[in-house]
């Protein structure tokens, strides 16, 4: 029997700042089916290739890269346990077949790097020999052309060349191939399957969700005092620019600015939920997610055994351990009020004199710092 397709809902944030809170949450419904690996798998392939064809095809330039770069990644996601644990070792036909349907293609030359990657290796030791056929073959004949600048033709390895206009079916092909991709992890009586990071988290994300049916994303976004902090002391990430509190300041601004144009344009498929939110209101936060996604009391039959918000409350508030960083706390406050979580006197974490951190300590950004010079120059700073 035919299990029908169920909808993909996507959890993600702009990065440590809370998409897992909402992955956890939703793992306590039975209404869910799960990709293998949860939270810790982030399920980007898709999502990202789709859209870099879908821009090329629109724009009439860059497809043949598109394509072989989307087909490069699914080469090599099927050596990644995680995508073969996920979708069994048919995704890769299935990504060729779909860009077939969505493309045309020629047999023409090979002159990109990235094309190498797509012949048979044998190929690659006929090379020379093909060079010295080619130019046998063509002998000693005058070029008949007028060129102003020297030039003859000479060899180069065949291999497809893909192009094209964009499909007016793009989407609907693109549905017939999401739901082939992700058909192993259909199960009866299960109205979603939960992705962790499919979509991204940006401007473009409205965008995204048209690559799967009726799909709804729910997007974590976290206060900006805490993320500073914590990634000076505890994450040391190197996407994070915590470098000094200006820089912060700047890209924190410009990775959110797509949050209010989307809370008033995408009510009916993206939710936007504060980390924070979720801890300290927790009943409200789950009232909001359980109506954007229709989902039932009597589904949630694991509350509170995955998602712990007195548990999660500990990774809150992280920025009144470092007295040494006030006078950034302070800029953050000012520049980035409306992301700062207002806390009441009630929830204000007071912490006691051995937990505040000394501020005399090598920080985890520090060392990164020392790691960064090192590689550059070979030296210790």
């Amino acid at each position: 029997m035919n299990i029908p397709p169920p909808t993909i809902i996507g959890t993600s944030s702009f990065g440590t700042s809370g998409g897992s809170a909402i992955t956890n949450i939703l793992e306590e419904f039975s209404a869910f089916s799960f990709l293998k690996g949860g939270a810790t798998f982030e399920c980007n392939l898709f999502t990202e290739n789709i859209f870099a064809l879908e821009t090329a095809l629109k724009i009439g330039n860059g497809i043949d890269k598109a394509v072989k770069t989307f087909l490069y990644h699914a080469q090599q996601a099927l050596k990644d346990f995680s995508y073969k644990n996920n979708f069994g070792s048919e995704f890769l036909n299935y990504t060729v077949e779909y860009i077939n349907s969505v493309t045309k293609n020629y047999l023409g030359a090979v002159h990109k790097d990235y094309d190498y990657a797509f012949l048979d290796p044998a190929e690659h030791a006929i090379f020379s020999k093909a060079q010295k056929l080619y130019n046998y073959k063509y002998g000693k004949r005058v070029y008949e052309a007028y060129e102003p600048y020297p030039w003859v033709p000479a060899y180069a390895p065949f291999g497809i060349v893909y192009y094209g206009d964009f499909p007016n079916d793009f989407y609907d092909k693109t549905h017939e191939y999401i739901e082939k991709v992700f058909a192993p992890l259909y199960e009866n009586g299960k109205s979603y399957i939960l992705a962790d990071s499919i979509y991204s988290a940006s401007r473009i994300t409205p965008q995204e969700l048209m690559y799967y049916k009726n799909s709804k994303a729910l997007i974590a976004n976290r206060d900006p005092r805490d993320l500073y902090v914590m990634n000076k002391e505890i994450y040391g990430e190197w996407f994070i620019p915590t470098w000094n509190v200006d820089a912060w300041i700047a890209y924190y601004k410009n990775s959110r600015q797509s949050i209010k144009p989307q809370k008033e344009n995408n009510k009916d498929n993206i939710l936007h939920l504060q980390f924070e939110e979720l801890i300290y209101n927790y009943e409200e936060s789950l009232a909001k997610i359980k109506t954007f996604l229709n989902l039932k009391d009597s589904e949630h039959t694991k509350k509170g055994q995955i998602f712990i918000p007195e548990k999660s409350r500990t990774n809150t508030q992280i920025f009144r351990k470092y007295p040494q960083y006030l006078k950034d706390i302070e800029k953050i406050e000012k520049e980035l009020s409306e992301f700062c979580y207002p806390y009441s006197e009630e929830q204000i974490r007071h912490f006691l004199p051995e937990e505040i951190k000394d501020g005399n300590r090598e920080t985890l950004e520090d060392i990164r710092k020392t790691v960064y010079i090192f590689q550059k120059t070979g030296k210790l700073p």
